[in-house]
């Protein structure tokens, strides 16, 4: 790309906008990247110029959007008033849902793509940024569970918090063929996110009340050991 050809100030992340919403909705393989400059009113070069080809173009455009979610994503501290700490957390994964008409909708398609069928660039995502974060959660529970060590329970609670949200934005639009409304629309975003942290919440506490039952008996043997 010569000089007089450069792009204009935007141009980069018109492309990144564009490449997201196609993506999502055709998929890597059946993506043009010539309907994507198109979209973006930019030279094919374009592509080259700023993402090297199209499987950097692709990288950039899974990876920024869901950076931009991430970065919304609160401290794991186990101190914290737990309701508090589950609607920042919860809030912080359900802003797709919550900005269902920018373009961050358009990165729950494809991430919904990318679970179905996992790309190299998904694995970065998942190894690079969001192993840290889940790793921080499990440590999280350990503590307000009162445990020495995280083991497997911990990380189903781990992945059963973050499931509840990740299906707002896998099934939305199954959501809303069922029962219009639930998911979108005039106070959606609010009710789902209330209902989130309570039932975020209950499962924490039911994870403390397993451990404690299955302590008790445990408990009784060592006393009648010693007696």
């Amino acid at each position: 790309m010569s000089a007089s050809e450069t792009p204009k100030p935007g141009a980069r992340e018109r492309m990144l906008r564009e490449a997201t919403r196609i993506f999502a909705s055709k998929g890597f393989d059946k993506a043009s990247t010539r309907e994507i400059c198109q979209a973006a009113g930019v030279n094919i070069a374009s592509i080259h110029y700023y993402f090297g080809d199209k499987q950097g173009l692709y990288r950039e455009a899974l990876i920024q959007p869901m950076l931009e979610v991430l970065a919304h994503m609160p401290v794991p501290e186990a101190g914290r008033p737990l309701p508090e700490w589950l609607r920042d957390f919860f809030g912080a994964l359900l802003l797709p849902l919550r900005m269902a008409d920018s373009d961050l909708a358009h990165l729950m398609r494809l991430m919904g793509r990318e679970m179905m069928e996992p790309s190299a660039v998904y694995d970065e995502l998942c190894s690079r940024h969001i192993a840290p974060l889940h790793e921080g959660l499990v440590e999280m529970l350990r503590q307000r569970c009162g445990l020495a060590q995280a083991d497997m329970g911990l990380q189903h609670l781990a992945h059963a918090l973050t499931a509840m949200a990740h299906d707002y934005w896998m099934s939305s639009d199954f959501m809303e063929s069922l029962s219009p409304g639930v998911a979108r629309g005039p106070g959606a975003y609010e009710r789902v996110l209330a209902r989130l942290v309570a039932y975020g919440q209950a499962l924490i506490e039911c994870e403390i009340a397993l451990r404690q039952r299955a302590e008790a008996p445990a408990s009784k043997t060592r006393k009648s050991a010693k007696s």
